[in-house]
């Protein structure tokens, strides 16, 4: 009788061992799976691995953080500079205003004038559709120096 019980612990003991799964998953993983994992070192590489994963990703952002983080400058120097614009533009029709009330009935003069005030409102649809304000600001001096050499 003992060699059946001792057949039977070895079948119950064979038939626990063939439900293990095999996994590698520690979620899944059955005690055996566990244990062998844990002695290959198994579980110590898919913590490394995560570890290497989590690290990219942390430089990634960073990276993508640094790319935020320059792009808020460029928008803060790009809104300056428009600002810097719009001011330029302003002062512009004031001197075209100021050379108007000069020019009397000059009609040739006052055709020109309003043409330069019309670039000047061309300057200005350009730089409210994102048009390089660096370029602008040469146009607006361009005009500016026009107008002035009207007055004379």
């Amino acid at each position: 009788m003992r060699s059946n019980s001792s057949l039977a612990v070895a079948l119950l003991i064979g038939t626990a061992l063939a439900g293990c799964s095999g996994s590698t998953d520690p979620a899944t993983a059955h005690l055996f799976d566990n244990i062998a994992n844990l002695n290959s070192g198994e579980y110590d590489r898919q913590i490394a691995q995560k570890d290497s994963e989590a690290a990219a990703i942390l430089r990634s952002n960073q990276r993508m953080q640094g790319n935020i983080d320059s792009m808020q400058r460029q928008a803060n120097v790009n809104r300056r500079t428009i600002a810097g614009l719009t001011q330029q533009i302003a002062s512009a029709r004031s001197e075209a205003a100021s050379v108007r009330s000069r020019l009397g009935s000059d009609s040739i003069r006052l055709g020109q004038l309003n043409g330069y005030e019309r670039q000047l409102a061309a300057v200005e649809r350009e730089a409210s559709a994102g048009s390089d304000p660096a370029v602008l600001q040469g146009e607006v001096q361009r005009i500016r120096a026009s107008i002035r050499a009207l007055a004379n």
